[in-house]
């Protein structure tokens, strides 16, 4: 009779502890070198649809401060979630309170719809960011720019710290650590069925 080899089930979560928490910290590396993170891959935010198009914000820092390097993360993608080629961007930066425009970005061509933009604001407050963006081959937003406004408060945000950490990271991480100890309670159930059918012989 072949005799089949079992994993030890210690060693199975063990491994999914080992995997997941590599991942965490890689990923966590990966936000912190710079931006080029951001540079090749969609970014993760606020999301705004028109007309089948979604215009995704993310700022870096997720709560800037004034005087700090801050960089304006843009996604535009299509209906199938997918990056945009060959597009022309500007952006619009206005005081929310008085809706004063504060900086105006000129339209630059992007090849890919992922866009970073530096800025630095010099006053805590809060603002209005407009991105347009006109798309090669497409009738109506090749004429007239795919707009989308996005708030941006910029200062003390303790708490806002604290909402995008809880979203971004730890509540995807639990969630991860939910999912394995809930495979390795069903696969112990399963192995504890099996040896408690009785055998005939």
């Amino acid at each position: 009779m072949p005799i089949f080899m079992e994993q030890s089930p210690v060693k199975s979560f063990t491994a999914i502890g080992i995997v997941l928490g590599i991942s965490f910290i890689c990923f966590s590396y990966l936000l912190q070198r710079d931006n080029s993170f951001f540079a090749y891959g969609h970014f993760f935010g606020e999301n705004i649809t028109r007309d089948g198009y979604q215009v995704v914000f993310q700022p870096f820092p997720f709560a800037p401060m004034a005087g700090d390097n801050t960089t304006l993360n843009f996604s535009i993608l299509d209906a199938e979630n997918l990056n945009i080629h060959n597009i022309f961007s500007a952006l619009i930066i206005k005081d929310k309170e008085t809706n004063q425009t504060i900086a105006q970005i000129p339209y630059k061509q992007y090849m890919y719809s992922d866009i970073t933009i530096p800025y630095k604001f010099t006053n805590n407050s809060e603002y209005l960011l407009t991105l347009e963006t006109r798309i090669i081959g497409d009738s109506k937003y090749q004429a007239q720019p795919l707009s989308a406004t996005f708030d941006l408060i910029v200062g003390d945000q303790t708490a806002e710290y604290f909402r995008i950490i809880m979203l971004y990271f730890v509540s995807p991480v639990c969630a991860a650590i939910i999912v394995a100890i809930l495979i390795y309670e069903l696969h112990w159930k399963k192995k504890k069925a099996r040896k408690s059918r009785p055998t005939t012989e």
